[in-house]
């Protein structure tokens, strides 16, 4: 069973990518699902809902305020509310990545007592679905290094 880490977190454009990774006390995508009442029709027949699907990356940093203007507490409150391309590996030896683009919101800046570290929770946005490849374990049915399944014309 893979476990959180060592794996890796990059925000931003290439050349001024933030790696993060070593910031993340924990990190997940997590994806709500929204569903719309079905109706009946006079005939009887039922017809679903619509459903939508909203996805978001979350978790705790330790906030970095000493890297000054190159750092992952700077971007999020320099780039507020901007989107930025992503990538999260969870786990490096099992290979899955996502990668996608999110809003970024500013950081939290402070700590709960005397002497702990200084972190924020945060829950960013993402624009879309994140796009992932699977790492040698994918599941059954699909690719190893694709986001669709076998035989799917990709």
């Amino acid at each position: 069973m893979p476990k959180l880490g060592p794996g890796v977190l990059t925000l931003g454009e290439t050349g001024t990518t933030v790696d993060a990774s070593c910031q993340v006390n924990n990190v997940r995508i997590a994806v709500s699902k929204d569903q719309a009442d079905s109706k009946t029709m006079l005939c009887g027949t039922v017809k679903p809902g619509a459903t939508t699907y909203t996805y978001a990356l979350s978790g705790n940093f330790d906030i970095d305020p000493e890297n000054g203007d190159t750092g992952l507490f700077a971007l999020s409150n320099v780039a507020k509310g901007t989107e930025l391309p992503f990538t999260f590996t969870p786990n490096s030896a099992d290979g899955t990545t996502a990668t996608g683009t999110l809003i970024i919101d500013p950081l939290d800046f402070g700590a709960d007592e005397y002497g702990e570290d200084l972190n924020s929770d945060f829950e960013w946005s993402l624009v879309g679905e994140p796009t992932y490849t699977f790492g040698a374990t994918a599941p059954e049915g699909f690719a190893a290094v694709s986001d669709a399944p076998v035989g799917a014309g990709v």
